[in-house]
């Protein structure tokens, strides 16, 4: 028997104190994800009067067009985005741009009323709203809607405040119809400034779900566009974290900045507006330590550069350097505007999960071995620090870094980027990574 100085129920009634903060860190950091499902690696917003039943297949049919027009080969693909030219990666990346475009082209879709409608007459939104949400009911009849989709209304802000409450209110009453709406429902909350203006939006979507008998909450993205927002983002979070313990029929999911109003908004003029401005970074990195434990997924902006003729290498190549920065920042979703812009963000996004993917699987095989070795049970796998080959020695692997390396891993799984024979090559299994991931 080892010898201790200190008696258990003095420790005990010392570190008593702990409980009320460790139940505060635990509401404040829940960890579990709020969304529905994966995270889309985008979000393409449509003006409300482009909406129609097959609209998804129609983006996905221009996107094809343009690739097999201005990139009908994996090299050319790899020079027109600037990815990888090793000949492997190359044909791996344009073969899933290829079925990704014709198989789910849009992960994420947003009908929009805000800045990409504009303002029109009464009757002509009202009329949009509603034959917007009609669209989406004969998309998901059809087998054509996204995991994700929603609706984008105007901003709370005094001037149009009545207008956007309105058009939810049409969108929603037309969406549910009589069965309910569709899976997968998102509503995007345009220039959050105040954590007042989340919390009346929640109590005006919990009368509207109320009235209309929806089960279940209704989950809220909300826009960081403005200096005040990123000022109260801590308060936001802590307001969105809140909707779901306090009877209201909504919840937080999302925070997705809003490059160019926040930049305009600080004085930056139009030539250098752009998601990689060190002004929008730090918004974005705001976002992220915000939101970090608490499931609520961050979302990088647009580009407003439209890959047409002449200039379609030009504008694909921006685009994929400012998908793949943002993925080297850890924000893993944007938006797109254009079916042109499906091509450069698939074919980005292929190559930063192809990017080291055999030495993130060597490493996590490796990690989840050793942790197996020093705990005795594989279901300990986040007790210790192991051992793994990175491709340029060895590599000392901490928990965090094997959570790290699982989430690559996971993302890929979920991109059809590997399969369960690859896991197992790498001496793991799919429950392995999800665990660790958390």
């Amino acid at each position: 028997m080892r010898r201790t100085t200190l008696p258990a129920a003095m420790i005990a009634r010392l570190s008593a104190a702990l409980e009320p903060v460790d139940a505060a860190l635990a509401a404040r950091h829940p960890g579990a994800s709020g969304g529905a499902g994966r995270q889309p690696v985008h979000t393409c917003y449509l003006p409300a009067d482009h909406m129609r039943a097959d609209i998804m297949a129609i983006w996905g049919a221009r996107a094809q067009r343009l690739l097999a027009r201005h990139a009908p080969d994996p090299a050319t693909l790899a020079a027109a985005t600037g990815g990888d030219p090793a000949e492997a990666i190359a044909a791996a990346v344009h073969a899933q741009v290829t079925r990704v475009l014709a198989t789910e082209p849009v992960q994420d879709l947003r009908v929009d009323l805000e800045d990409g409608y504009g303002l029109r007459a009464d009757d002509a939104e009202d009329a949009d709203a509603v034959r917007a949400a009609e669209a989406l009911r004969a998309a998901a009849a059809a087998g054509l809607l996204p995991a994700r989709y929603g609706l984008r209304p105007k901003s709370l802000d005094p001037a149009v405040r009545s207008r956007g409450l309105r058009s939810l209110d049409l969108f929603l009453t037309a969406l549910c119809a009589h069965d309910g709406p569709p899976p997968g429902l998102v509503i995007t909350v345009p220039k959050v400034s105040a954590p007042a203006q989340l919390r009346v939006f929640a109590d005006v979507l919990t009368a509207l779900t109320d009235q209309l008998g929806l089960p279940g909450p209704v989950d809220i993205e909300i826009q960081v566009e403005t200096p005040a927002a990123v000022l109260a983002l801590p308060e936001l979070v802590r307001t969105g974290l809140a909707l779901s313990v306090t009877g209201r029929a909504s919840r937080l999911v999302g925070l997705h900045v809003g490059t160019y109003d926040y930049s305009a908004a600080l004085g930056i003029g139009g030539a250098d507006q752009a998601s990689d401005h060190p002004a929008v970074e730090y918004a974005t990195t705001m976002m992220q330590l915000v939101a970090a434990g608490t499931g609520i997924d961050i979302s990088d902006g647009s580009s407003n550069l439209l890959p047409v003729d002449p200039d379609v290498h030009r504008v694909w190549r921006r685009h994929a350097d400012l998908v793949r920065r943002a993925w080297h920042r850890g924000l893993y979703q944007g938006w797109d505007l254009h079916p042109g812009q499906l091509v450069s963000r698939h074919a980005a996004v292929a190559g930063c999960l192809l990017s080291g993917l055999d030495d993130t699987l060597a490493r996590l095989g490796a990690y989840v071995a050793t942790q197996r070795t020093h705990a005795g049970n594989e279901n300990a796998a986040d007790s210790g620090a192991g051992d793994g080959d990175g491709g340029g020695g060895a590599v000392a692997d901490e928990p965090a870094t094997g959570r790290a390396l699982a989430g690559h891993v996971l993302r890929a799984l979920e991109a059809g980027l590997v399969d369960d024979a690859a896991l197992g090559s790498a001496g793991l299994r799919r429950d392995q990574v999800l665990r660790l991931v958390g």
